[in-house]
């Protein structure tokens, strides 16, 4: 029982956010490493969990106050470990990126480093709250503070991009609120949800269809994607780093532990090829992007049809897939991410086209930035152990001879991931040289590559076995009966 310190390490981030606002005045710098700082607190709790296969609880009392009782499992520690450990590499990172960013639009830092902590610890309660309530306050706040954050210091038609971002998530949050609140009417108000929980036909395919609606709008998946290649390319680069999927992967929790453990078997094929849709549908369009940051962005789409197609597999290997899938693509994409706004700030172009043979540049970005790409396609990396579990898992549900159609569907959305992947590669990093010079070491270039050091270590024994043992002995209890 560590209650207590579960709220302390989540209030950290928003308590200092008001001192990383003060010294936002003076010192950018100073700012980041306030905030990096705010979320070692979380980082701790939840590798004790993760790693550790502890499991802690907190309440606040009965009541009203039960709608912000916290718990910590090795299931929900990994994604509140991939928000804290990306948090920190992102706002060391943010140091040099934000000043430079600060200086172009000729404001101060303040706001950002305000929300900062505000959006994590918003996050990282939404993942720790047991009430359905609670889920829904915590992310909002963390919506409510990523938006400023878009608004200030984001590019293009900020107004215009802030309001998409608005009207969307809010959307999605809506739905998943309206979901909960069926859940709560007929006596469900926490979760994990038990598997072996019921319902009254009306009220569960309600509850579903609103979780499942929301919970893909927020992870944009097929169909309500559109709003994400907007948002993720026009944010200023550190929130896109965060957006991409620390939050937008909040859905895929969200299913897990409200929708999942409640579902009828009959739906899940459809889910399955729903999530092999989406991640081929994605990784096809960040194929052809030559804006990187929106490739980026797309490619987002394509690891939440991934996330999907786990979490349909209905199994234990499923489920712990799903949050080994959120914490490598946490930290690939938080690699590439920041990957790009390096080269905002030194090459000051998002544009494919105008790159090339920048190994030459930078050898240790582009290391590091070809690390953060096998993430995606699950090589060598902290991804290869998602994919195998994810490939394990696909079989445990589809055994036999009449699957070979979904055997091969899942065979083009691999290619197609490591197509573009590559393709990137190749076109970003080799080649003919277009620029001269050598590129800096600072920050940023420390952030990216340690992130993406930490995702080969993690594949690693003990680290990786671990992890895998810790996350699937609690997903027992998700599978749906």
């Amino acid at each position: 029982m560590r209650g207590p310190e579960l709220y302390a390490a989540d209030l950290l981030p928003m308590i200092l956010a008001v001192a990383a606002y003060a010294a936002a005045k003076r010192s950018t710098q100073m700012a980041a490493y306030i905030s990096a700082v705010a979320l070692l607190p979380l980082l701790v709790e939840s590798s004790f969990s993760l790693f550790g296969g502890y499991a802690y609880y907190g309440s606040m009392g009965p009541g009203l106050w039960s709608v912000f009782d916290f718990y910590l499992e090795p299931f929900n520690a990994a994604f509140v470990f991939t928000v804290s450990l990306v948090g920190i590499m992102v706002a060391i990172f943010s140091a040099p990126y934000m000043e430079h960013r600060a200086e172009e639009l000729g404001i101060k830092n303040t706001i950002f480093y305000l929300t900062y902590g505000l959006f994590l610890g918003g996050l990282a309660g939404a993942f720790m709250a047991r009430n359905l309530f609670g889920i829904y306050i915590f992310i909002e706040e963390a919506l409510i503070a990523s938006l400023f954050q878009v608004l200030y210091y984001g590019y293009g038609d900020r107004v215009r991009i802030t309001v998409m971002y608005l009207v969307w998530s809010h959307i999605a949050a809506l739905l998943m609120l309206a979901g909960f609140i069926v859940l709560y009417l007929n006596g469900i108000t926490s979760v994990p949800i038990p598997s072996g929980a019921s319902l009254p036909a009306s009220a569960l395919y309600l509850a579903l269809l609103l979780i499942l609606l929301g919970s893909f709008t927020k992870m944009a998946t097929l169909g309500v994607h559109m709003w994400l290649p907007y948002v993720h390319a026009e944010a200023p680069t550190p929130l896109s780093a965060l957006l991409s999927p620390v939050l937008v992967g909040f859905g895929g929790y969200a299913i897990a532990v409200t929708a999942l453990p409640l579902m009828p078997k009959s739906w899940l094929p459809a889910l399955t090829w729903y999530g092999i849709a989406t991640a081929i549908y994605g990784g096809l369009m960040a194929y052809v992007q030559k804006d990187i940051k929106r490739l980026f962005a797309y490619s987002t789409v394509s690891q939440m049809g991934y996330m999907v197609l786990a979490l349909s597999l209905n199994n234990v290997y499923g489920l712990t897939a799903a949050a080994l899938i959120y914490l490598s693509h946490g930290l690939g994409k938080a690699v590439l991410f920041m990957t790009a706004g390096y080269f905002i700030m030194h090459l000051n172009t998002r544009d494919i086209d105008r790159m090339g043979g920048l190994y030459g540049y930078n050898s240790t970005l582009a290391g590091a930035a070809i690390v953060g790409f096998l993430n995606l396609a699950g090589i060598l990396t902290v991804g290869m152990l998602s994919e195998i579990t994810l490939a394990v898992a696909l079989t445990k549900a589809y055994l036999g001879a009449e699957y070979i159609e979904l055997y091969i569907a899942f065979a083009a959305m691999l290619v197609v991931t490591g197509v573009y992947a590559f393709t990137t590669i190749k076109n970003v990093f080799f080649g003919p040289p277009r620029v001269e010079g050598e590129g800096p070491y600072d920050a940023a270039l420390v952030a990216i590559a340690a992130t993406a050091l930490l995702s080969v270590l993690l594949l690693l024994p003990p680290m990786s076995s671990s992890i895998w043992a810790n996350i699937s002995a609690y997903a027992h209890s998700l599978v749906r009966l």
